[in-house]
């Protein structure tokens, strides 16, 4: 029986050929897997990190429009910090700190893993402000509850970031961060360096 003799080489075109599309046939795999990790962790992302921003961009929005609110009325508001996951603004009115029942400055409850902490800076800015700031210190938190007067309630605590009716604000680092136990640490930070540009933006290196 004669064999082609061009049936060899034909063979081994065809194992070139089959070798060949294997190796591209991984290739396009993997390039495929990658391509499925990266959205998902596009599409699925953490929820830490989600939670967070969202709490930070609402509070930066928040800041701002007290800030209006302020210049506005012509008013001296103050944003207080309670016990790490509670914030609410106050408005010194009458001699004494009190809550605003405004919607947008109402007070506002984190979730327990979410914390804000706050650094302000010296009101060296606001010394041409009309504002009398003994007047406005004056009220302490050892004095809170000792007015006479029933029909008049007592002064709420003193905030700890203050926001004058000319819209100055004094320096600040605030900090909106996740505490949880679950997943690498999270945190935002709100910060203005003059008191006039306030700044939204993640906090990246900071070591508690």
């Amino acid at each position: 029986m004669m064999i082609p003799t061009n049936h060899a080489a034909n063979r081994r075109s065809r194992i070139n050929r089959v070798k060949g599309f294997t190796i591209v046939e991984v290739m396009v795999i993997m390039a495929v897997v990658g391509m499925l990790a990266l959205t998902v962790s596009f599409v699925v992302p953490d929820r830490n990190d989600d939670e967070t921003a969202e709490s930070a961009r609402v509070l930066y929005e928040r800041i701002r429009y007290a800030r209006e609110y302020a210049l506005v009325r012509h008013a001296v508001l103050g944003l207080r910090i309670d016990n790490g996951h509670t914030y609410r603004f106050l408005e010194f009115t009458d001699g004494r700190w009190q809550n605003i029942s405004h919607r947008g400055l109402r007070r506002t409850e984190l979730d327990t893993n979410i914390e804000i902490s706050v650094e302000a800076g010296d009101l060296e800015l606001l010394q041409q402000d009309d504002t009398d700031l003994n007047e406005v210190f004056a009220v302490e938190d050892d004095d809170l509850g000792t007015r006479s007067d029933d029909d008049e309630p007592p002064s709420e605590p003193t905030p700890q970031l203050f926001i004058f009716g000319s819209g100055d604000l004094p320096p600040f680092e605030l900090f909106v961060r996740n505490v949880g136990l679950l997943g690498e640490p999270v945190s935002w930070q709100i910060a203005s360096t003059d008191g006039v540009d306030i700044e939204l933006k993640r906090d990246v290196g900071r070591e508690d």
